[in-house]
């Protein structure tokens, strides 16, 4: 499954970028494929070890705009994820005060079965992708109820 996955990201990259190439002379200065890697990790930001659940796995990308002073509800995620901040400026809590805050180009390991919140903070609306690593059929933020 991960093989087909890497074959079909790499497919995905490469076509776009083979497609866009013309009969023109090509600059020497560019590299023709530029790959970084924002994260990687094997615990979230506040110290969760990861742990996939059992079931039917599933990928999930989210994209999330979100206006300033916007707060979620306290809320976990059963399954691994990462973020990566585009614009705007968050702060999250948990509920042990364990804080983070984090701005455009920043990204982080988002907790697992973590009771937390988190909030836009400052002016601007804030665009967010987040990845997790699910079960089909389970939600990828679970609301807490006291």
């Amino acid at each position: 499954m991960r093989r087909l996955l890497l074959f079909a990201l790499t497919v995905g990259i490469s076509l776009p970028i083979l497609g866009c190439s013309s009969n023109k002379e090509a600059s020497t200065n560019v590299e023709p494929l530029v790959v970084e890697k924002l994260i990687s990790a094997t615990e979230s930001w506040n110290g969760d070890s990861y742990n996939y659940p059992k079931g039917k796995a599933e990928m999930t990308l989210q994209r999330i705009n979100a206006q300033p002073g916007f707060k979620t509800p306290l809320h976990f995620h059963s399954q691994p994820g990462i973020a990566h901040v585009v614009r705007g400026n968050l702060s999250c809590k948990t509920t042990k005060n364990q804080i983070l805050k984090v701005g455009p180009g920043e990204s982080f390991a988002t907790p697992q079965n973590t009771i937390h919140y988190c909030e836009v903070v400052g002016n601007q609306t804030a665009l967010v992708f987040v990845a997790s690593a699910g079960v089909e059929g389970q939600k990828v933020t679970i609301p807490y109820q006291k």
